[in-house]
C-alpha cells in the first residue's frame, strides 16, 4: 500500500532538528523485524510482527478505546499529605506549617477536588504507532510527557502515520515537553524515568498521570519497579540547609588543606581485590575472614565500619566519609582517643565533610559530590562523583571502582536487616556508645520495606537505604567487567554476586597491596591548599546571588498584584531554577536552592488543588507570604556564608 512519503520526510527532518539522538538511530535503523500494514483510511492500520498483528483490532480503534477508558478512569498517583512539624526546622517545614495554619483546623482532602487537574508528568508506557499521544495532550494538562518504548523500530513506523511536528507544536503551545526513553534493560529504563521525573516538573508531581499503551515483559517490569519505588520519588533532591553547611565546609577545606583529588578519569585496573566494609549487623560474622585475607586485599572502611575493624585489631588502608555533620568527626575523634592515631589510614571523603575531620589524617583524598552547589562552583570540570551518596558505603564502592579495582567484596553492606531490632554491628559505635547513638542515630525512619535478602528470604529496609541500593546498582553500570561479591546478609543488590564470607579465598600475593596503594596515589592529581578556591571570583558569585533574590522578590510582587495562579507562578519561577541562564553562576544558584524550593512547591501545589476555587486566591497570598519570607531568610544566611569564605580566601592568599 502506498505511504505518505512527504509526511515521513517531514518527520525525519523534525527529529533531526529537535531530537538529534533519536534521528541518529532512525537514520541507522536498517531493515525492521516488523512491518507497517494497512492504513487509517481503510480501517486496518497495524504492525505485523511476523507471527501476529500487534493490535488486536486496528491501531486507530485500539487507541480510541484506550483513550475512552482513560477518560473514564485516568491513571494517577498522588503525594501523601505534607507532614506537620512542631517546631518546624527546615525551610520547607515552615511552609508546610504556614499552609496548615491557613486551613485554620479544617480537614484537607486526600485527593484534589477536581479529578483532571493539571500536573507535572504523564508517563506513557509504550509508543506503538503513537496514535494515543494527541488525545492524551488534549486530556492531560501536564508539563512533561515521558514516552517509554522498548522497540525503536516503532518510532520508524510512527513516522509514516503520525505528524510528529504538529504534535510537538501542539504540546509546546501548552508548555508541555516530550522526553523519550528507549531501551531493553528494565533497571536502566526505570533509572532514566526516575531522574526525568526529578526535573522541571518535580514541584508539580502530585497527581501525575500514567498511561499504559501496551504490555510487554520490559514495560511491565519497569511499571512494577516504578510502583515499588514510588515512595522514593518525592524525596528531596537536596536541602538548602545542607547546601549551606557544605558551602561553609568545602570553602574552608579547599582553602586550608592539601589533598589528592578523586575524579572520574579512567585508570588502570588493579590486580588485587578490594574489601568494602560497612557496619551492618552481618559484618560481625566476617572478621575472621577479613583478618585472614588482610595482606591480600586493600581494605576500605566506611563510616562507622571503622569502629568495628579497629575493635577487632584490623587497620584499613582507606577510610571513607561522606556526611558534613559534626557527629562523623566525633566518631573518628573517639576512635583516635581509644585506639591511637588514625594518621596511617588514608581518608577518602567528600570535600564537604566537617573540617576538623581532615586534621585526623595525614593523607587525604577528596572528591566533589554530584549535584551540589560546591561542585558547580569549585570543581575543575564541574562534574561530581555520581553514585557516592546517600550512604558512606556508596562512597566505598564508587571510589574503589574509580581507583581501578575490578574485584570487590562487600562486608556489612546490608542496606537493611532480617531483624528490625538489630540494625548495626554489635561492635559499631551505635552499640558500644549509647550516648553517641542517642545523639546521632536517625531513629525517625521506619524499617518496613520488605525486600529479597542476599542469601534468600526477606530483609527489611527503609526509604533512604532503598535509595542507596538503587544508586549502587546504577553505579556498577559503567564497569561491566567488575565482579562484586556481596558477602553481606542484608538486602540483595542487583548486579552483585551473593557469596558466603566463609567461602572467600584470595589468590593475590601478600604484600602486593602496598604497591597498589602507592600507584593509586601517584595517579591522582595533587591539589595544594587554596589551589581550587583561588580560581573562582566569589565577589561575582555574591553579586549573582543578590541579583537572583531581587528578581524573585519582584516576581512575588507581580504574583500578588495579578492574583497569579499556582501553576503560572511555578512556570514563571522555573527559569530562575534552571542550570543555565544569563547569570555566570546560575548553576551554583540552582544547586543551592532547587532542592528546598521544589519541596516548597510540592507542598504549595498539594494544598492548591485541595481547596475550593473561591479560596485559591487567599491561599496563594498565604503561600507567597511565607515563600518570600523564606527566600529572604535563605538569601541572608547564604550571603553571610559566602562573604565569610571570601574573607578566609583573601587572608590565605595574603599569607602566601
Amino acid at each position: 500500500m502506498d505511504r505518505d512519503q512527504e509526511l515521513y520526510d517531514r518527520n525525519r527532518a523534525f527529529f533531526e532538528r529537535e531530537y538529534a539522538n533519536l534521528f541518529q538511530k532512525l537514520r541507522d535503523i536498517g531493515p525492521t523485524r516488523s512491518t507497517l500494514v494497512g492504513s487509517a483510511a481503510s480501517g486496518d492500520l497495524n504492525i505485523d510482527l511476523g507471527h501476529t498483528l500487534f493490535y488486536d483490532t486496528d491501531a486507530v480503534s485500539f487507541a480510541a478505546r484506550q483513550i475512552e477508558e482513560f477518560k473514564r478512569v485516568p491513571g494517577q498517583f498522588f503525594m501523601n499529605p505534607p507532614q506537620r512539624y512542631n517546631p518546624p526546622g527546615f525551610v520547607h517545614e515552615r511552609v508546610s506549617e504556614a499552609m496548615y495554619e491557613f486551613l485554620d483546623g479544617r480537614e484537607l482532602p486526600k485527593l484534589p477536588l477536581k479529578p483532571n487537574h493539571d500536573s507535572g508528568y504523564l508517563l506513557v508506557f509504550g509508543l506503538g504507532l503513537g496514535l494515543h499521544l494527541d488525545p492524551l495532550i488534549e486530556e492531560c494538562d501536564v508539563r512533561q510527557i515521558v514516552v517509554i518504548e522498548e522497540f525503536f523500530e516503532f518510532f520508524e513506523h510512527s513516522c509514516w502515520c503520525l505528524d510528529w511536528e504538529a504534535l510537538h507544536a501542539k504540546a509546546t503551545a501548552r508548555n508541555t515537553y516530550f522526553h523519550f526513553i528507549i531501551g531493553n534493560d528494565p533497571a536502566t529504563v526505570h533509572s532514566r524515568m526516575h531522574w526525568f521525573m526529578r526535573g522541571e516538573g518535580f514541584g508539580l508531581i502530585d497527581g501525575s498521570y500514567i498511561f499504559r499503551h501496551y504490555r510487554s515483559m520490559l514495560l511491565d517490569n519497569v511499571y512494577e519497579q516504578f510502583k515499588k519505588e514510588l515512595p522514593l520519588l518525592p524525596i528531596s533532591i537536596g536541602f538548602w540547609e545542607d547546601e549551606l553547611v557544605m558551602i561553609k565546609n568545602c570553602g574552608f577545606n579547599l582553602i586550608h588543606y592539601d589533598s589528592y583529588l578523586l575524579d572520574t578519569t579512567p585508570r588502570l585496573e588493579r590486580d588485587v581485590p578490594a574489601f568494602i566494609i560497612g557496619s551492618g549487623p552481618s559484618v560481625d560474622k566476617s572478621f575472621d575472614v577479613i583478618r585472614a585475607n588482610r595482606d591480600k586485599a586493600v581494605l576500605f572502611s566506611c563510616g562507622t565500619g571503622l569502629s568495628t575493624l579497629l575493635h577487632n585489631g584490623i587497620v584499613p588502608d582507606f577510610h571513607c566519609e561522606l556526611e558534613n555533620v559534626v557527629g562523623s568527626f566525633k566518631h573518628l575523634e573517639m576512635l583516635r582517643d581509644a585506639h591511637g592515631t588514625l594518621k596511617q589510614i588514608t581518608l577518602i571523603a567528600a570535600n564537604t565533610v566537617y573540617p576538623e575531620m581532615l586534621d585526623l589524617f595525614d593523607s587525604r583524598i577528596l572528591f566533589f559530590r554530584d549535584s551540589v552547589c560546591t561542585t558547580s562552583l569549585w570543581a575543575p570540570d564541574k562534574v561530581g562523583i555520581y553514585g557516592a551518596t546517600p550512604t558512606v558505603t556508596n562512597v566505598g564502592i564508587r571510589a574503589s571502582l574509580l581507583m581501578g579495582f575490578r574485584q570487590l567484596y562487600l562486608f556489612g553492606v546490608d542496606l537493611g536487616t532480617r531483624d528490625t531490632k538489630k540494625r548495626h554491628s554489635d561492635q559499631s559505635i551505635y552499640a558500644t556508645n549509647r550516648d553517641w547513638a542517642a545523639q546521632y542515630e536517625d531513629t525517625s525512619r521506619a524499617w518496613n520495606i520488605p525486600m529479597t535478602a542476599n542469601f534468600g528470604g526477606t530483609a527489611f529496609t527503609n526509604d533512604i537505604l532503598q535509595w542507596a541500593r538503587m544508586l549502587m546498582i546504577h553505579s556498577l553500570d559503567p564497569f561491566p567487567t567488575a565482579k562484586v561479591f556481596n558477602c553481606s546478609d542484608g538486602v540483595r543488590i542487583t548486579g552483585t554476586i551473593p557469596k558466603l564470607p566463609r567461602t572467600v579465598t584470595l589468590k593475590s600475593p601478600p604484600g602486593r597491596r602496598d604497591g597498589v596503594i602507592a600507584q593509586i596515589k601517584a595517579a591522582l592529581p595533587f591539589v595544594p591548599a587554596a589551589g581550587l578556591a583561588r580560581r573562582v571570583s566569589l565577589e561575582a558569585l555574591i553579586a549573582d546571588f543578590v541579583d537572583w533574590e531581587a528578581c524573585v522578590d519582584r516576581l512575588v510582587d507581580e504574583a500578588l498584584t495579578t492574583e497569579m495562579s499556582f501553576p503560572t507562578f511555578y512556570a514563571r519561577m522555573l527559569p530562575e531554577l534552571r542550570a543555565t541562564g544569563a547569570r555566570e553562576f546560575q548553576n551554583v544558584l540552582r544547586a543551592a536552592y532547587v532542592g528546598s524550593l521544589m519541596m516548597i512547591f510540592q507542598i504549595g501545589y498539594f494544598f492548591y488543588h485541595r481547596i475550593p476555587d473561591e479560596e485559591q486566591v487567599a491561599m496563594m497570598r498565604a503561600f507567597l507570604a511565607i515563600f518570600i519570607h523564606t527566600i529572604k531568610d535563605m538569601h541572608d544566611h547564604t550571603y553571610r556564608a559566602l562573604t565569610a569564605i571570601n574573607a578566609q580566601l583573601d587572608a590565605a592568599l595574603a599569607r602566601e
